[in-house]
C-alpha cells in the first residue's frame, strides 16, 4: 500500500523526488527544501507529473471517495444495513466538520494542488532546453499540470461549496484558490467568491489548451490529459456555469475531433472496464502495482470486498429491460447473515482481486450529454434530441426517438445523464446545479427528503483547517457553523 502523506495548507509540500514517483510522494517535510532542485530537468519534470497523477489515485480522490459520495449522498445508492462503518455520516447526512473522510478528502486534493503549483512554477524554464522535442515535451507536461489543477478546482468547488448559480451573481463563497506553492512560509488563503473560483478554473483550462496546441502534442493516452481532455472538462465546467453556447462548443470540439468513438452497445458492459477503451476520454489508471487495493472503490461495491455500497431500487428502475446499462446492477443478495435480500449490487466497478480498473473521469458519452443539454437551452431542440438518442439507443436499440421539446426534453437529459453517468460521482451535482429536490434513500427502507436549497448537500470545511487558518475560521459553510 501506499505511504500517506497528509497536506493542508498549514504543512509545508513534500519533496519531490529525482528519479521516482514514489519518491515524490513519500519524502518527508523536513526534505522540502530540496523540492526547487528536484525540478530542474526533463526527467526530474516527467517523474513530478507522474507524482501528481498517482496522487489523483489516493483512496480519498478518484480512487474512491469522489467517484463514490455523489451518487451515495443522492438516490443512487446507500450503506448496507451490514456495513463497514465507511462513509456512514455522508450516507445519513450527519457529517461534521470532524469528519475524518471530508478532512482526509481535502487535504488529498489541496496535495494535488500543491504539487502541480510546482510542475507549473518550474516547468517553463525546462520548455527553454534546446532540444526541440525535449521542449515541447517539457511544454506539454506544464499544460497538464494546469489542467490538472484546474480539474481538482472543480472537484473541490464541487464538494465544499454551493454551485455557480447558488446565487445569481456567483458571489458566494468558493474555495480557497492556492496557484503558487511556497515551501518557505506557510500559507493561510482564505475563500475565493464562486465567481472568481471558476475564472481561474476556466484560465487554468484555457492556458493548458493553448499550451497543448502550441506545443503540437500528438500523445493521446488516457491516463494523461491532452488538449481534448482538457476540453472535454472545460465542456463540463462551462455547462455547470450554464454558458451553454460555450459548453456546446467546447464538447463539439471533442466529439468531432474524432479521437474517441462510443464502445458499441454489445461492448459497453464488457469493454467500459478495460483501460484505455475507445470512449476513455480521461481516468485514473491503477494497475497491479499500483493501485487502492482493498481502500479502492471496486471493494466498496463488490460483495467478496467490504460490499457496503447498494444501488437502490429507485435507480434500478429506471432501466428498461433491454437498456444494457442495466447489466452494471446485478440483483443479488448482500453478504453476511442479515443483510438485504435481495440487493441490487453495484457491478461497475468490481475488481477486488488486481485493483487494476480505471476510474473513468471522463468519457465521450457525456460530451454528448453536455451538448445535447446546452443545444437544448439554446432551443435548438432537433440536435439536442439528436445527441440524447445516440446515447440513449447505443444503450437501448428499443428505444424510441427523443421527441420532447422545452423543459420536457432538459428532463429527459437529466434522466440519460443519471442512467448512462451511473456510479461515476455525477448524481448529486447534477441535481444540485439544475436546483432539484430529492429522495435520498436509506437502509431498511428509510428516507430523507432533501429540499433544494439544502446547506446539507456540500461537505463542511474541515475543524482542522478552520483551526490552522486564521483567513478561513470565519467561512465556514452555513449549516455546518
Amino acid at each position: 500500500m501506499r505511504k500517506k502523506y497528509t497536506y493542508g495548507f498549514m504543512i509545508l509540500l513534500a519533496g519531490l523526488l529525482s528519479a521516482c514517483s514514489k519518491d515524490f510522494l513519500e519524502l518527508k517535510p523536513d526534505q522540502s527544501t530540496e523540492t526547487d532542485k528536484a525540478i530542474r530537468d526533463l526527467p526530474g519534470l516527467r517523474a513530478a507529473i507522474s507524482g501528481v497523477y498517482s496522487l489523483m489515485q489516493n483512496a480519498n480522490y478518484y480512487g474512491r471517495t469522489l467517484p463514490l459520495l455523489p451518487d451515495l449522498r443522492a438516490d443512487n445508492s446507500f450503506i448496507s444495513v451490514i456495513n463497514t462503518n465507511r462513509y456512514r455520516n455522508q450516507d445519513q447526512y450527519i457529517v461534521t466538520a470532524n469528519d475524518v473522510y471530508t478532512t482526509d478528502s481535502w487535504n488529498a486534493l489541496y496535495s494535488v494542488v500543491a504539487n502541480a503549483n510546482m510542475v507549473i512554477t518550474k516547468g517553463p524554464a525546462i520548455t527553454l532546453l534546446p532540444s526541440v522535442t525535449d521542449s515541447i515535451e517539457a511544454k506539454q507536461i506544464v499544460a497538464e499540470a494546469y489542467a490538472v489543477r484546474a480539474q481538482v478546482f472543480f472537484d473541490l468547488s464541487r464538494m465544499y461549496a454551493q454551485p455557480y448559480n447558488f446565487t445569481a451573481d456567483a458571489s458566494h463563497m468558493g474555495i480557497p484558490v492556492v496557484t503558487v506553492t511556497d515551501i518557505n512560509a506557510v500559507q493561510s488563503p482564505s475563500r475565493s467568491s464562486m465567481k472568481d473560483t471558476y475564472a481561474q478554473i476556466i484560465n487554468d483550462l484555457t492556458t493548458a489548451i493553448r499550451q497543448f496546441e502550441e506545443s503540437k502534442s500528438t500523445s493521446f493516452t488516457s491516463g494523461r490529459i491532452n488538449a481534448y481532455s482538457a476540453k472535454a472538462l472545460l465542456a463540463r465546467v462551462l455547462l455547470y456555469k450554464e454558458d451553454w453556447l460555450g459548453a456546446a462548443t467546447q464538447a463539439d470540439a471533442v466529439i468531432k475531433s474524432n479521437k474517441y468513438v462510443l464502445l458499441t452497445g454489445d461492448k459497453l458492459v464488457s469493454d467500459f472496464k478495460i483501460t484505455g477503451n475507445s470512449e476513455t476520454i480521461f481516468e485514473i489508471i491503477n494497475t497491479p502495482v499500483d493501485n487502492a487495493g482493498t481502500d479502492g472503490l471496486g471493494y466498496m461495491f463488490n460483495q467478496d470486498g467490504y460490499g457496503d455500497v447498494l444501488a437502490t431500487n429507485n435507480v434500478f428502475n429506471i432501466y428498461a429491460a433491454g437498456d444494457v446499462r442495466r447489466n452494471f446492477l446485478q440483483k443479488s443478495k448482500r453478504a453476511g447473515n442479515g443483510g438485504e435480500n435481495p440487493a441490487n449490487v453495484i457491478t461497475k466497478y468490481s475488481d477486488v482481486t488486481t485493483f487494476s480498473e480505471g476510474i473513468k473521469v471522463m468519457r465521450l458519452a457525456e460530451l454528448y450529454l453536455i451538448r445535447a443539454e446546452a443545444l437544448a437551452h439554446l432551443e435548438k431542440a432537433p440536435e439536442a434530441q439528436a445527441d440524447l438518442n445516440v446515447v440513449a439507443q447505443r444503450a437501448d436499440r428499443n428505444a424510441l426517438p427523443v421527441t420532447a421539446t422545452g423543459q420536457a426534453l432538459l428532463d429527459a437529459v437529466q434522466l440519460e445523464r443519471r442512467k448512462e453517468l451511473a456510479f461515476e460521482g455525477h448524481r448529486l451535482f447534477d441535481l444540485i446545479r439544475t436546483k432539484q429536490s430529492f429522495t435520498k434513500y436509506l437502509a431498511s427502507d428509510k428516507t430523507i427528503q432533501v429540499a433544494w436549497p439544502s446547506t446539507k448537500v456540500i461537505l463542511p470545511i474541515p475543524q482542522r483547517e478552520l483551526d490552522a487558518n486564521p483567513n478561513i475560521r470565519n467561512q465556514q459553510n452555513e449549516g455546518y457553523k
